[in-house]
């Protein structure tokens, strides 16, 4: 496996790391973002919150949502270099069997499994779980599975993703990612002008189109050979900095997921192109388990949810120190690790295989139909 692929699957094991942490939390605190401001309509109301929930909000795993921003810009990074890598055209057929295989079969098995242990929520929600539409209504967005919505907003970036190609063709990759982020922009002053607060709006595929494509733009850069950051990581400290304030303010949710995309974009640049430094044994067996954390993230990601409020109170004991809480959470990671080898090994590898073979098959028959 190339170098570079070999960090990303360690900063997949970071991007989920951060939402499992994330939702852990919410388990722990209930909601705890700040979403409501003071007449200013800029800073939040202070005088609502205590000091506390104003810090944990501050915190990286406070800010674990920011998890699935790094997913997606992986996910445009990964295609767009992987097609650039490619050399050919792009087959429509062939781009999306293997988008079908990698993603649909083991969501497929995830959602018949909560299906029948928490509920469906109804055969409108069951129908829109199967087509992955339930991100588009309010009471279907969180119904089976609540993390189910962004595998539902990445299928459907995938079908952007011809159009982003022809943008490209058209103005070239700077052009079209800023044309992409122009709409973007325009999407959320007609949201905060009309003031819509549909959680399917602000979650939706036109909120978050940008976030992908700034990371197929990164891949871009990265498949040329052409740097995006080049400053001291300093710099990134600051910028995390500056992006950790923005949680009291309007930016961040509003426009925290577009800076995260563009900050994520910057630590991949600097992250893919850093020599490996030498590092101890306890370092190297970090850095290992994390990147093997990232080759499971996807069925953790599917199969960890639903019941994580259980998982925590089982393995606590029903305790409510925060040293009982936090060993919990571990355990409940740790057991979630486990499943999530056997669900690689034994649902996402052999879709895939599946998959590749079905495609050869048909194309292969395709083309001799054509002689």
């Amino acid at each position: 496996m190339p170098q570079h692929l070999e960090k990303i699957n360690v900063l997949r094991g970071v991007a989920i790391l951060l939402v499992f942490s994330y939702h852990s939390l919410l388990v722990i605190f209930g909601p705890y973002e700040i979403l409501d401001f003071s007449p200013s309509w800029v800073w939040a109301d202070f005088s609502r919150y205590s000091s506390s929930r104003i810090l944990l909000g501050m915190t990286p795993w406070g800010m674990g949502a920011q998890g699935v921003t790094l997913f997606l810009v992986i996910s445009g990074f990964l295609l767009h270099w992987g097609f650039l890598k490619s050399g050919a055209g792009f087959r429509l057929g062939e781009f999306f069997n293997k988008r079908f295989w990698r993603i649909y079969p083991p969501y497929l098995v995830a959602v018949l499994v909560f299906s029948l242990s928490v509920g469906t929520g109804g055969a409108f929600s069951l129908l829109t779980h199967l087509t992955l539409t339930h991100n588009f209504f309010d009471r279907t967005f969180s119904t089976i599975n609540p993390s189910f919505w962004s595998l539902a907003l990445e299928a459907q970036l995938y079908l952007l993703y011809p159009v982003f190609l022809l943008l490209r063709r058209w103005l070239g990759i700077g052009p079209a990612t800023l044309a992409v982020g122009g709409l973007t922009l325009l999407v959320l002053a007609l949201e905060v002008g009309f003031r819509l607060r549909i959680l399917a709006l602000w979650l939706s595929p036109l909120n978050l189109w940008f976030v992908w494509v700034a990371g197929a733009y990164f891949g871009e850069q990265f498949f040329y050979g052409k740097r995006i950051f080049t400053r001291s990581p300093a710099y990134l400290v600051g910028c995390f900095a500056l992006l950790s304030l923005s949680t009291v303010t309007i930016i961040y949710p509003l426009l925290g997921r577009v800076f995260f995309s563009l900050f994520f974009i910057c630590l991949l640049d600097w992250y893919l192109h850093r020599s490996a430094p030498g590092t101890s044994a306890v370092g190297k067996a970090l850095t290992n388990l994390t990147a093997r954390v990232g080759l499971y993230s996807y069925s953790i990601y599917l199969f960890h949810q639903p019941f994580l409020a259980k998982a925590i109170a089982v393995l606590s004991f029903g305790q409510k120190s925060k040293p009982a809480l936090g060993l919990a959470v571990a355990l409940a990671f740790g057991l979630m690790f486990i499943v999530a080898h056997f669900t690689y090994h034994w649902l996402e590898l052999p879709a895939i295989r599946w998959g590749k073979a079905l495609y050869a098959r048909w194309s292969g028959t395709r083309q001799l139909s054509r002689l």
